[in-house]
C-alpha cells in the first residue's frame, strides 16, 4: 500500500504553477498541481492519453477543447485523449488540482491558442 497526505506534498512557486507526480505506474500517473492565483497550466494535448481532474481547492476556469467552465472545490472535469486542455486560477486563493492520467506514457504537446478557436462557456 502506498498512503500520501496531499497537504505534505503541496509546492507552490510565485513565478509558474508547479506539478508533482505522486505516482507513477507502467499505465497510470497521479499528479497534482499547485496554481497560485493568476497562474494557469498552458494550454497542451496529450495525443493517447485521457486525464481526470478532480479540483481540491481554489477557483478558476478550465478549458476543454472549445469549451470553457467554471471550476471551484470538488469539481470533476474529464479531459479526453488528443483535446487541448489549460486550467486557470482566476480566484484569490491558491488552487490544488489532483489528477489522474492513462494510458501512460503521456507526451505533452502545447497548443497555440489560436488553434484551439473560440471558446463556448459551459455550465
Amino acid at each position: 500500500m502506498l498512503k500520501l497526505e496531499i497537504d505534505d506534498h503541496a509546492e507552490f512557486h510565485p513565478k509558474a504553477f508547479v506539478r508533482k507526480r505522486l505516482v507513477q505506474t507502467d499505465s497510470l500517473n497521479f499528479n497534482m498541481y499547485c496554481i497560485e492565483p493568476g497562474q494557469k497550466n498552458p494550454l497542451h494535448r496529450h495525443p493517447v492519453t485521457e486525464e481526470v481532474l478532480f479540483f481540491v481547492e481554489g477557483e478558476g476556469e478550465c478549458v476543454v477543447g472549445n469549451e470553457i467552465t467554471t471550476v471551484r472545490p470538488r469539481t470533476l472535469v474529464w479531459v479526453p485523449k488528443d483535446a487541448p486542455h489549460e486550467i486557470i486560477n482566476t480566484g484569490g486563493s491558491r488552487m490544488l488540482v489532483v489528477l489522474a492520467q492513462a494510458p501512460t506514457p503521456c507526451e505533452h504537446v502545447y497548443v497555440d491558442p489560436e488553434e484551439a478557436g473560440e471558446l463556448v462557456r459551459v455550465s
